[in-house]
C-alpha cells in the first residue's frame, strides 16, 4: 500500500468512528416530551365544578424553566411537548366580589377572593398524560403576616441570629386589638421521611399519631405546634391601627451597637449595616425567667412588653435561618394549653420524656406564610394548600441579612395595602437588608 493509500485509510476510519459516535449519542437517552392534559375544578364547597379562565403555571424544578396557560370553558387546558421531569404546579383564579357574588351566589366584604391550586413535586413522565388540580378558596385575614426575618445575619461580622424578628400588620381599614393574638411555628419534617408515620411527600402524617383523636384530616385540617408566643393584655390594651404594624423581636435592642448580655459580658457586633435596629420593637420573647440555659443575648428590654410564653423551642425565639419555617397567627377563645398534644408519627411508644405538640384547628388561622430554602432545595410543606398555596424564601439564604417581605397592592391615602392572595410565590418579595416596618416597593 502505498503512503498516500494508507493516509485515505487512517480519514475514512477517523470519519466512520466519529459518525458511528455521533449516532450513538443520538440514539442515547433523552428528555421525552409529553403532551399534558390539566382539568382544574372548584373544591367540593363549589360542587366541584369546572373552573375557567384559570393561570396555571408549570414550573421545572432543576431548569426552572416555565410553561403557562390558561383552562378553557370546561376547565381544560393541553400543556403540548413538556419535557420529562419534576416540576411545582400552581393554579390560580381571582374573583372581585362582585364576581364572587355572581359565582357562589352570597355576598363578601373582600375586595378580592382569590382561589388556589399547587402541587409540588409532581413527576411528569411518558406514563403522564392527565391530572387534576383542585382550586381551594384560603382566608384572607386583616391581620396578615408582614415581614419574616429568618436568615439572621452573618457569624462573624454580624449578629448572626440574635437579630431574627416577625412582623404582623393590620391590612384592614379599622384599628384591630392584638390581645390574646397567637404566633406560632408549625411543626415539621425538615428532610423527606419514608414509611411508617409519613406522607407521600415526606411530611408527617399525624392521623398515625398515637391516640389521634381528630375524626376529620389530621393533616389537612391542623397545624401541629412547634412553639407558640402569645400577646399581653385583656382586650383593648395593644391596638394595631390601620396600615400599621407590629415587631415581635427576639431580643428588643439595637443590635447594629453593643450591648451587656445577661452574663454581664458585652456583645458587639463588627459591621452594623448587616443587622438592624429593634430597640424600637412592640413585643420581645424573654426566656430567661423561665429557668433553663438561655442564650446570652436574652435579656429583658423593660421598656418592650414580653410575649407570654406558651410553648418555646430551644434557647430563645430562634426562627430556622436556612428557610425551613412556617409561620401562622391565630386567635382562640379557649385556652390552647386545654388543646390535644401529640408526639410526631414516628414515635412509637410514649415515654416521660416524650415531647408533645400542641393540636391547633387550621379554622382558627388568621394568616400563615410558607417559608422554604430556595426553589431547587425543598423541604416537605407543612401548611395545606387552604393556608398558603405555595412559599416564599430569601436567595440568600442562611446569614445574608435578606427578610421575606409582603408586596404592596395598592395606597388608600397614606394607607398601604399589602398584597394578600394566599400565594407566598405572588404576595412576597425579599429585602437585602431586614427593614422593620419598610415597605417593599
Amino acid at each position: 500500500m502505498t503512503k498516500n493509500n494508507y493516509l485515505k485509510t487512517l480519514v475514512w476510519i477517523a470519519l466512520a468512528v466519529v459518525g458511528f459516535s455521533c449516532e450513538d449519542k443520538e440514539d442515547g437517552p433523552r428528555v421525552q416530551p409529553v403532551d399534558l392534559s390539566l382539568h382544574v375544578v372548584y373544591s367540593s364547597d363549589f360542587n366541584g365544578q369546572s373552573a375557567d379562565g384559570v393561570n396555571v403555571t408549570l414550573t421545572n424544578v432543576t431548569s426552572q424553566q416555565v410553561y403557562d396557560g390558561i383552562t378553557d370553558a370546561s376547565g381544560q387546558l393541553l400543556l403540548e411537548g413538556v419535557p420529562s421531569g419534576t416540576y411545582d404546579i400552581i393554579a390560580r383564579k381571582s374573583y372581585t366580589a362582585s364576581e364572587f357574588e355572581a359565582f357562589a351566589g352570597v355576598s363578601t366584604d373582600q375586595e378580592e377572593v382569590v382561589f388556589n391550586a399547587s402541587q409540588s413535586g409532581f413527576a411528569i413522565t411518558t406514563a403522564t398524560s392527565a391530572m387534576t388540580l383542585t382550586l381551594e378558596s384560603g382566608r384572607v385575614g386583616d391581620l396578615v403576616i408582614k415581614q419574616v426575618y429568618n436568615s439572621g445575619s452573618d457569624r462573624v461580622e454580624g449578629a448572626l441570629f440574635r437579630d431574627q424578628f416577625v412582623e404582623i400588620y393590620n391590612n384592614s381599614n379599622d384599628t384591630i386589638y392584638v390581645d390574646g393574638l397567637y404566633v406560632m411555628g408549625a411543626l415539621g419534617k425538615t428532610s423527606e421521611g419514608t414509611g411508617a408515620g409519613y406522607l407521600s411527600n415526606g411530611q408527617y402524617d399525624w392521623a398515625q399519631s398515637i391516640g389521634m383523636a381528630a375524626t376529620d384530616d389530621a393533616n389537612e385540617n391542623y397545624l401541629y405546634a412547634k412553639w407558640i408566643y402569645q400577646f399581653p393584655g385583656t382586650g383593648e390594651d395593644y391596638p394595631v391601627y390601620p396600615g400599621k404594624s407590629i415587631i415581635v423581636a427576639q431580643t428588643a435592642v439595637n443590635h447594629k451597637a453593643p450591648f451587656t448580655g445577661n452574663k454581664g459580658e458585652a456583645v458587639t457586633v463588627i459591621n452594623p449595616d448587616l443587622t438592624v435596629d429593634l430597640s424600637g420593637a412592640d413585643f420581645e420573647v424573654y426566656l430567661a425567667e423561665d429557668g433553663g440555659s438561655p442564650l446570652e443575648s436574652d435579656i429583658n428590654n423593660p421598656d418592650v412588653p414580653n410575649m407570654n410564653n406558651i410553648f418555646s423551642f430551644g434557647r430563645d425565639f430562634i426562627l430556622d435561618n436556612p428557610g425551613r419555617e412556617a409561620v401562622a397567627i391565630f386567635r382562640s377563645e379557649t385556652d390552647v394549653l386545654s388543646f390535644p398534644a401529640y408526639a410526631t408519627p414516628n414515635v412509637t411508644e410514649i415515654k416521660s420524656t416524650t415531647k408533645l405538640y400542641f393540636q391547633i384547628p387550621a379554622d382558627l388561622i388568621l394568616d400563615a406564610v410558607e417559608i422554604q430554602p430556595s426553589p431547587t432545595n425543598q423541604v416537605p410543606r407543612k401548611l395545606a394548600t387552604s393556608l398558603d398555596a405555595t412559599y416564599t424564601y430569601v436567595p440568600g439564604g442562611s446569614y445574608s441579612s435578606q427578610s421575606v417581605i409582603r408586596k404592596t397592592s395598592k395606597t388608600f391615602g397614606d394607607r398601604v395595602v399589602l398584597m394578600d392572595t394566599n400565594n407566598s410565590e405572588a404576595d412576597f418579595g425579599y429585602f437585602e437588608v431586614a427593614n422593620p416596618r419598610g415597605f417593599l416597593q
